[in-house]
């Protein structure tokens, strides 16, 4: 009796030669964007690498432009390298750009169709979009500033309390920013704070976090590439099982933050939403998967971030940048008091260095695929319909016509603009007269650009500001005997649809204080006060 492997394989056949029957009967008058020659049957499969794909993507476009088409076994996919290449299409031609590539794994069969980021560009997708809305305005994220001011003080305090634990064994810093996001996010989602960051909640948020990415890899699975397979019967078919195992586990994550939020005698977006029109008739896990989602995307990329913005301070600090932003917080803030959001239109160098460690390490670096159900043309060329199109956020973030040049190294004065007699400042302080109007292409295009952007930004100056303000950071000591530091490479990082730093020991990173540590308690003193207001 033919076992599994004869089945898929004769599914597969089927499939590839169905798609290059397709292809061959639907000949357009204009040329495909160029790229790696393909090979019958399977394309440019066999081209990509296993590791590391976006640096491949980024090289390959050097040689064949700013757009390129690369053939997935049939499927096309659309390679966007340049900025003017992602704004033409994903900005300006957004209502034929908005829609997601289908993920049977990770967007049907893990999430049910409810994960925002996979959801196709619909009413549905509007509708939570709409929901989303006013929670997450400009003037919705300046009230947000007391917690994260709250939250940027636990994690200067904890951070301390660490030194005095482990002294130069170093600091697990990246814990730390884990914790004061997650902390932030889930007390305005659900009312409650996180102060150790290793509750429960937070523990399975990681491991829905990590699956998520993990199922969501191209290629991860081959139902992904061959979407019928899903049609086998399950005996046939062994990733419909952990998929729905893996939903049931974040299902219970949710729902049972959502209820947490719902009971909580505190104000919180779960109340809200569920108060709004929007969710009349909403189904209560499909709710509890958007404040979820919503949860998840603010932790990663704002966490990732901050942990390359270490990386940035260790590898390229001494070329200056780090004492340029250390001495003008002190001639702004001085030494009595920690920075705050009343400082911020002062300190839009701290800005430049947020926007920078976007720039120079995105979050998400292979970028998050479009896809077009219909045919276009572009540059001369022909995009096929059904074509995913894919804003390779590397290649982007080093396109020397926006960012000027040495785009491999982090120099946050690329962002500064000319000094101007109309200073402006917005209501959360950030000083738009002082800073260039360049893209902060890693939240996204379009319809589909990240609606918590505002927020993230607000994080990443608070906590960066304070963090030069109060430590000078180096490499750890790997040989007591000689002094040797550990070596830090900034292109070392993990693979998966988010990209961190490779882990990193307890010793390789240290902290010290800029300033006495008694007048630094003062923090501690704070941060005590401030909890008993909050509570």
């Amino acid at each position: 009796m033919p076992g599994f492997a004869t089945y898929l394989l004769g599914a597969l056949g089927a499939i590839v030669i169905a798609r290059l029957v397709l292809s061959l009967f639907k000949r357009p008058s204009l040329p495909l964007p160029p790229g790696p020659k393909p090979v019958p049957l399977i394309g440019n499969i066999h081209q990509l690498p296993k590791s590391l794909q976006w640096l491949e993507l980024y090289h390959w476009s050097k040689k064949y432009g700013p757009i390129m088409h690369l053939s997935m076994a049939g499927q096309p996919l659309i390679i966007l390298s340049t900025h003017q290449a992602a704004h033409d299409l994903l900005n300006r031609r957004s209502s034929r750009y908005s829609d997601r590539p289908r993920l049977v794994m990770a967007g049907e069969l893990v999430t049910k169709g409810m994960h925002m980021l996979l959801r196709p560009y619909n009413g549905q997708y509007r509708l939570h979009q709409k929901m989303e809305a006013p929670l997450l305005t400009l003037r919705a994220a300046s009230n947000y500033r007391p917690l994260q001011d709250l939250e940027s003080q636990q994690l200067l305090w904890d951070v301390l309390g660490e030194w005095d634990k482990f002294g130069e064994k170093g600091v697990d810093f990246h814990h730390h920013f884990e914790r004061a996001m997650a902390s932030t996010i889930y007390c305005l989602n659900y009312g409650y704070r996180l102060q150790t960051g290793y509750e429960k909640e937070l523990m399975d948020g990681k491991r829905v976090q990590a699956e998520f990415a993990r199922t969501g890899q191209v290629g991860a699975y081959i139902v992904d590439s061959f979407p019928s397979l899903n049609h086998l019967p399950k005996f046939l078919a062994p990733w419909k099982k952990e998929g729905e195992e893996l939903f049931e586990l974040e299902r219970q994550l949710h729902v049972g933050n959502l209820r947490k939020g719902l009971s909580s005698g505190k104000w919180n977006f779960a109340k809200h939403m569920k108060a709004s029109s929007e969710a009349a008739g909403m189904p209560e896990v499909e709710l509890a998967f958007d404040l979820g989602i919503l949860a998840d995307a603010g932790l990663d990329t704002s966490t990732v971030a901050l942990d390359w913005f270490i990386v940035a301070w260790i590898t390229s600090g001494s070329r200056g940048w780090v004492k340029k932003a250390q001495q003008l917080l002190d001639e702004v803030v001085g030494k009595d008091r920690l920075p705050n959001f009343e400082d911020r239109p002062k300190l839009a160098y701290i800005d430049a260095i947020a926007s920078e460690t976007l720039r120079w390490r995105p979050v998400v670096v292979q970028g998050v695929p479009h896809f077009t159900k219909t045919e276009d043309e572009y540059m001369g060329y022909h995009i096929p319909a059904n074509s995913t199109v894919l804003p390779n956020a590397f290649a982007i973030t080093r396109d020397e016509a926006v960012f000027g040049g040495d785009v491999d190294n982090f120099i946050p004065e690329r962002w500064l603009a000319e000094e101007s007699a109309n200073e402006h400042s917005d209501i959360c302080g950030f000083n738009t007269s002082a800073l260039k109007d360049l893209p902060h292409t890693g939240f996204g295009f379009g319809r589909r650009i990240c609606t918590g952007r505002l927020i993230a930004r607000n994080q990443l100056f608070i906590q960066m500001a304070r963090m030069l303000w109060s430590f000078d950071v180096e490499a750890g000591v790997v040989d007591e005997s000689t002094g040797a530091r550990h070596k830090v490479h900034d292109m070392d990082c993990t693979e998966g649809f988010v990209t961190l730093p490779k882990p990193f020991r307890m010793n390789e990173y240290l902290f010290f204080s800029r300033w006495d540590l008694t007048s630094q308690r003062k923090v501690g003193r704070n941060l005590v006060l401030a909890e008993t207001i909050h509570r």
